[in-house]
């Protein structure tokens, strides 16, 4: 029905609507804050409503800094004040703890990437449905719908990405070829660009167009993914070990004109194709210190004196895990000072391109590192193989990290650091820990995706039995 009806918002919700109640139901209302009166308009989709004026507003209201918000869904929260963003931001980590049993931990305030400082997006891509001039829309996708916001300037983006959007519509309005993503990478050296969904193989036209448009644009390396539909290929692609989630999606670059590369301290380590990295510089510095910080290497305890005691004569042991290309490993083993000897570092990361990256940079710049491929949940570390480390740090995907944890718990591992881009997993690990003795000494919130709705963090855990 379009009838409409007023309501006052009572709180935010976790994505960032407003909610209000009304006959006994919950309603999400987009862009509405807490003791806004509104009029509404319940959409189809239940429990959501439209919000069609407002008819008071909040203190805590702030104007949008980007003209598409609203109709963009990259961001969710460009209209709250700050004091009420950082306080949305870590309800979502203190609702996850307490559903976990933690309640006396407080949360450290969160460290938060400024505007303009993501250097890594992945973007929509919309074809148009008919040939006739149309032309096809770049940006983020829509709230709640598959349409794409076409934008022209963003609030997020690196200005350096910011500028490729409009010559990025045009070149795929060249492109005959269907494909539904873009990812767009500035690296610290090289920018890189990946077009996603590909039925086949690029076309020499294709192939024309993407070099012209790498030279033009100085995009340092230009990839495309698609999808390979000949029969075997995907049994030939799983042996191989490519991509989990698409056994069939190969990934070909198709014009390379220098190298795409990250610096971690002294080391330089080529970036694979489709390789992570931290969305912005600003959250990879924090991640780091954070880590370094509750690492605390030089008083790491140590009942066993061949480990290296509090006297800092030797290096400390490290795992890091799902150690990516390395973004916390190097740093840890570069933290030993400058005299050997220095901390011993294994990192461990299931994506053979990434470790394999990280062994060749370590091999080049520094001898106290080892990255070794691992898939951490099909062959979970045993408390064994974790024993002979002083310390363990962990930075899993959304899924979080339970076989480690748990194995964790079952080793004599006394500090623990966690860094996490879902609180939900993180609590579920984050009690396995504390079951078996751990104390969770401190939690602060990373925010590298301003104005929506994640939010990461690092966490340190003590085991002082």
């Amino acid at each position: 029905s379009n009838m409409s009806i007023e309501v006052t918002i009572k709180a935010l919700g976790a994505g960032g609507d407003g909610i209000a109640h009304h006959n006994g139901a919950k309603l999400f209302v987009p862009g509405a804050l807490p003791g806004e009166r509104v009029r509404i308009t319940p959409s189809p989709r239940r429990g959501h409503a439209k919000l069609l004026e407002q008819l008071s507003e909040a203190p805590s209201r702030e104007v949008p800094p980007c003209n598409h918000f609203g109709s963009c869904g990259g961001c969710v929260a460009q209209h709250m004040a700050s004091a009420t963003y950082s306080e949305w931001k870590s309800a979502t980590i203190r609702q996850a703890k307490a559903n976990h049993g933690f309640h006396d931990v407080s949360i450290e305030p969160a460290i938060t990437s400024p505007p303009a400082s993501r250097r890594r997006v992945r973007l929509a891509v919309e074809q148009p449905s008919s040939k006739f001039g149309a032309t096809p829309q770049i940006g983020f996708r829509c709230r709640s719908s598959h349409r794409v916001a076409a934008i022209r300037h963003c609030s997020i983006m690196l200005p350096k990405l910011e500028a490729l959007l409009v010559p990025l519509a045009r070149l795929v309005a060249r492109i005959d070829a269907e494909f539904n993503e873009l990812s767009l990478t500035a690296a610290p050296e090289g920018q890189d660009v990946i077009l996603h969904g590909l039925g086949t193989a690029p076309n020499l036209a294709m192939r024309e167009a993407l070099a012209e448009f790498a030279h033009s644009e100085k995009i340092e390396r230009i990839s495309v993914e698609y999808h390979e539909t000949a029969k075997g290929s995907e049994r030939r692609l799983r042996r191989r070990g490519r991509q989990k989630h698409n056994a069939a999606s190969v990934l070909e670059t198709i014009v390379q004109l220098s190298a795409v590369r990250t610096h971690y301290g002294v080391v330089t380590v080529d970036l694979p194709l489709g390789a992570f990295l931290q969305p912005t510089a600003a959250g990879e510095a924090a991640i780091r210190r954070l880590v370094l910080d509750g690492l605390a290497l030089h008083g790491v305890p140590s009942d066993d004196s061949n480990l290296g005691g509090a006297n800092n004569k030797t290096g400390k042991r490290v795992a890091d895990c799902y150690a990516g290309l390395g973004g916390i490993g190097f740093a840890i083993a570069a933290h030993g000072g400058s005299m050997p000897p220095r901390h011993q570092v294994v990192m461990y990361e299931g994506n053979p391109k990434m470790a394999e990256a990280a062994q060749k940079a370590a091999d080049a710049a520094v001898q106290n590192v080892a990255a070794k491929m691992r898939d951490l949940v099909r062959r979970p570390l045993t408390p064994t193989e974790l024993n002979c480390f002083d310390a363990v740090v962990f930075d899993p995907p959304r899924a979080g990290a339970q076989t480690l944890a748990a194995s964790l718990a079952a080793s004599k591992v006394k500090r623990v650091v966690a860094v996490s881009c879902n609180p939900a997993t993180f609590a579920r690990d984050a009690r396995i820990l504390a079951n078996a003795g751990f104390r969770l000494m401190r939690l602060t919130p990373v925010d590298q995706f301003l104005w929506s709705r994640h939010i990461e963090l690092v966490a340190v855990f003590q085991r002082f039995s």
